[in-house]
């Protein structure tokens, strides 16, 4: 794995504590400084106090309409011009339709190491060289 030489801020919303260590230490491995949270609120607050380049959210932390909210909630802070999200989910895409529009990769757990840190760069790629589209108007476009 590669190491950064710039180090960039990732906040992780994950309740499940295993899951917690191993998504924090690939991020970390990756070049991140990860901030880890098993609540919203508390990622939420973390995200307005930091200049975060990533969130990487655990979808099923609450119910689908708290976590559309959230995500809508992240997207409006002044410092999320530049932030990617990305989604965690035990479910296919078609369940999560109101949130892909908000966030910037949804992968469907499990997940493999390489899936997952090669959608998180990608998604922070996106969102330094301009790449307004969502996720879901991007899987359109790629006709998944």
């Amino acid at each position: 794995m590669q190491t950064a030489l710039f180090r960039k801020t990732a906040v992780l919303i994950e309740q499940n504590s295993v899951q917690s260590i191993l998504y924090g230490d690939v991020l970390g491995a990756n070049g991140f400084d990860v901030r880890i949270t098993k609540s919203a609120m508390e990622g939420l607050i973390i995200i307005k106090e930091n200049a975060c380049d990533l969130v990487v959210i655990n979808l099923e932390i609450a119910e689908e309409s708290f976590v559309e909210k959230l995500v809508q909630k992240i997207r409006g802070e002044k410092n999320a011009e530049f932030m990617a999200i990305v989604g965690l989910s035990i479910y296919n895409h078609e369940s999560k339709k109101n949130i892909l529009k908000n966030i910037d990769a949804l992968l469907t757990k499990p997940v493999s190491i390489d899936t997952f840190i090669g959608s998180v760069l990608l998604g922070i790629e996106n969102k330094y060289h301009g790449s307004k589209n969502s996720y879901s108007e991007r899987m359109q476009a790629r006709n998944f």
